[in-house]
């Protein structure tokens, strides 16, 4: 019996903290999978649920809805996503960001996750459609390491 109700107390505790965790990349696994099966809108409405003090900014995001469903209907349907880089301050900040791909143009994403004491939030979503002039720039001649002194 002792033994049944140890079990079943350690079973409820990883339940809890299986719940009350999440990670970076279950965030952004729902994120993309609402993105591409309800739209834009519905993903950054669950995004930007995941911090307590999204509220506090909803004409931001509202606007933020706006212009990137203005932008995917001139870009057309929504073909994949890929991680472009995952840069770190500590162990609670991250910033991810992708290239999400479209008929017409590729997206840039770039979304900011902060873990203020024991679940992930999202902190900051920026997008751009800019992604062939950091291509660019990053192919001049200065930018090479090669030409940088080193």
């Amino acid at each position: 019996m002792r033994r049944k109700i140890l079990l079943s107390f350690l079973l409820s505790s990883l339940t809890c903290v299986s719940f009350a965790q999440n990670s970076p990349e279950e965030i952004i696994n729902k994120f993309f999978d609402l993105y591409k099966k309800e739209g834009s809108d519905k993903a950054l409405d669950y995004i930007f649920s995941t911090n307590q003090y999204g509220g506090d900014s909803q004409d931001a995001i509202n606007n933020l809805k706006e212009n990137l469903r203005k932008t995917i209907s001139f870009d057309g349907p929504f073909r994949g996503y890929e991680l472009l880089s995952r840069r770190s301050a500590g162990q609670s900040l991250i910033l991810l960001t992708f290239l999400v791909k479209h008929d017409r143009d590729p997206l840039t994403f770039r979304i900011v996750l902060y873990k203020p004491i024991d679940n992930w939030q999202v902190q900051n979503f920026k997008f751009d459609n800019k992604m062939d002039d950091e291509l660019e720039e990053a192919s001049k001649g200065y930018k090479l390491k090669e030409n940088s002194g080193q």
